[in-house]
């Protein structure tokens, strides 16, 4: 079973963040390679406890263990995002990603939050598998496809480190 706790409401160990560091690292190094290149960090982990001690981070855990993880925020007024979703990939189709995602449009709807949108980078031009299967898996949880933007649009700073041209195709839900 999959138990998913607040960072909010529980002041998670040292080894339990770089747990959930590592496995958030694997995962976005082995899902965005084609676009960042090898040896890629999404974040840094200074700045990943930064959103633990904010209360943004909830944690999966089974059996004890932390096997996943994802960050929530107020994107703006009546809309939540979510995003840096990782799972152990040791434990696939355990439904941690659906509890994590589940966890958090629970969270909105008691908040009273109306939708939720996230954002799947990918590349422009071809398909990366794990791209694919994330974006049918949210279209299956009732994601709806809105639009997508160039990557450089969103975040000029950032985009010359892109090894493929990419853009993000933004999902909504509406709660």
């Amino acid at each position: 079973m999959i138990d998913v706790v607040s960072s909010k409401s529980k002041n998670l160990a040292l080894k339990d963040r770089k747990r959930l560091y590592q496995i958030l690292t694997i995962a976005y190094g082995e899902t965005e390679k084609e676009i960042w290149g090898e040896n890629y960090a999404r974040i840094s982990f200074d700045s990943y406890n930064k959103l633990i001690e904010k209360g943004e981070i909830l944690v999966a855990y089974c059996d004890g263990q932390v096997v996943g993880g994802i960050h929530y925020y107020e994107q703006t007024p009546g809309t939540y995002g979510f995003g840096l979703l990782c799972a152990d990939f040791g434990k696939s189709g355990m439904g941690i990603g659906r509890a994590l995602v589940s966890a958090v449009e629970k969270i909105a709807t008691e908040n009273g939050i109306n939708s939720i949108q996230i954002a799947i980078l990918k590349p422009k031009n071809g398909e990366i598998g794990f791209k694919t299967r994330i974006s049918s898996w949210y279209q299956r949880m009732g994601y709806k496809y809105a639009h997508s933007q160039d990557f450089n649009e969103v975040d000029p700073a950032k985009a010359p480190d892109l090894i493929t041209p990419s853009c993000f195709d933004y999902y909504v839900k509406s709660l």
